[in-house]
């Protein structure tokens, strides 16, 4: 074998190399569709696993301890914050006329002055 001949052979086996690998890794890129699909299974199955795990470790109901209770009690004694709360719903609503019993407060929000 000449030295030709010799360089040919590594030539074709180089190309050839090349070339499988690039339908290789044309292979793995066809096979991201799949991807989602799988990752969606996975995460179906450990959420299924932490709901299972959540509802055998959760514990019993308590009773309300006196404490809390009280607590509670306070925050609602506040008439001051009340009624200033009830008065800007009432101004916001132009000023019509609705009973403090039916109004509902679900979040408060301070505004920035300008």
């Amino acid at each position: 074998m000449n030295v030709f001949e010799q360089a040919l052979l590594n030539t074709l086996m180089g190309m050839g190399t090349v070339f499988a690998v690039l339908i290789f890794i044309s292979l793995l890129i066809s096979l991201f569709v799949y991807i989602p699909s799988i990752e969606r299974a996975l995460k179906n199955r450990s959420s299924k696993k932490e709901k299972k795990a959540a509802q055998e470790e959760r514990p019993a109901p308590k009773r309300p301890i006196l404490e809390e209770v009280v607590e509670e009690e306070e925050l609602v004694d506040d008439g001051e914050l009340v009624a200033v709360i009830t008065a800007a719903i009432m101004a916001a609503n132009g000023g019509a006329a609705v009973s403090a019993d039916k109004l509902i407060v679900r979040s408060i929000k301070r505004v920035k002055r300008r």
